[in-house]
């Protein structure tokens, strides 16, 4: 205990300080306690002790500030990017689907020129539809083209520069085949066409309109000739039937010659294309003329007896480059 007194009354003793300001001015003497100048030094150690934590603290703070702000600056422009790419993305891929929507159309256009039926029809009608979609993130699928715009979606979090690039080269990669299938498709086309164009020249129905009383009286080939009783060439069917028999284009056409010749009497000469020729002789009556167009199903003429003939009746020939051809193959019986 008095050595703790001798302590306190040590620092709590008054000292002298005097202080000379300069030679002209006089001396100023003051008293302070002796504990005075320690506290002073004690609360400056203090005080630069907690001003240097405090800005140690705070700028460790400051730093990881910046650095999250320079993170999200980057994420930011990493999010303009994504959506510049996701933008550019869904431009290509409408266009890609006009262009894909285009060939489909042209596509049925051309399934529309051949007859199909039933399964095969159902089957060449189905649709193949291009889904090109954008993905963010593990659940949710979006459609390409949907407006971005609102609230920041982190895509730089939540999406793949891989998948944009995938579907880039996906995109390119149709693109590229674009030409070819436009190519095939017009090849195909003009395939289509030149088998519709055969198929409408080839004779394919039977040339009377008759009630089903009509029956073939003489067949192709060599026969016994009526008028001779000699072995002939019969170039043609001879389909018995009554007179002005309604008869009947075979296949598309125009017609080439109308007239008497010979023994054939009054004759329809009707060309179809692809080499393809029909002969409808011994007729009563033509009502077609020479140049006329005539399609399949066409009456062009009505049934007689007129030429070399022995009774009424239709000689009907089918001629391909010129040689003559079994009719039986084209009459559709």
């Amino acid at each position: 205990m008095a050595r703790l007194k001798k302590i306190k009354k040590y620092f709590f003793e008054n000292i002298n300080i005097t202080v000379i300001p300069s030679p002209a001015q006089r001396m100023r003497t003051f008293k302070i306690k002796r504990i005075t100048p320690l506290l002073i030094f004690v609360l400056i150690a203090a005080t630069i002790t907690v001003l240097s934590y405090l800005y140690n603290h705070y700028f460790d703070a400051y730093q990881v500030t910046t650095e999250r702000l320079e993170e999200l600056r980057g994420v930011r422009a990493e999010n303009t990017r994504l959506k510049n790419e996701l933008y550019k993305l869904a431009q290509d891929t409408e266009v890609l689907r006009q262009t894909l929507t285009q060939l489909q159309e042209y596509n049925r256009e051309i399934k529309g020129m051949i007859d199909i039926d039933g399964k095969a029809e159902k089957e060449s009608n189905e649709e193949y539809v291009l889904e090109l979609k954008t993905y963010l993130g593990s659940e949710e699928v979006y459609p390409t083209g949907l407006p971005i715009g609102g609230g920041d979606i982190n895509y730089a979090y939540y999406f793949s520069w891989q998948m944009i690039e995938k579907a880039r080269d996906n995109i390119d990669i149709v693109r590229a085949e674009l030409p070819q299938q436009e190519e095939e498709l017009s090849a195909l086309e003009s395939s289509v066409k030149e088998y519709n164009a055969l198929k409408a020249a080839t004779p394919s129905i039977w040339p009377l309109a008759d009630d089903g009383s009509a029956y073939i009286s003489s067949n192709f080939g060599w026969r016994k000739d009526p008028f001779t009783g000699k072995q002939a060439i019969h170039e043609g069917l001879d389909i018995g039937t009554w007179y002005n028999t309604p008869v009947l284009a075979t296949a598309d056409g125009v017609v080439t010659y109308v007239g008497k010749n010979g023994g054939y009497g009054l004759m329809v000469t009707i060309e179809h294309g692809f080499g393809f020729e029909t002969r409808y002789a011994h007729l009563n009556k033509a009502v077609v003329k020479k140049g006329q167009k005539v399609s399949r199903g066409d009456i062009i003429a009505y049934s007689g007896n007129s030429g070399r003939s022995s009774g009424p009746h239709l000689h009907y020939e089918v001629r391909k480059n010129n040689i003559p051809q079994d009719p039986r193959e084209y009459i559709g019986r």
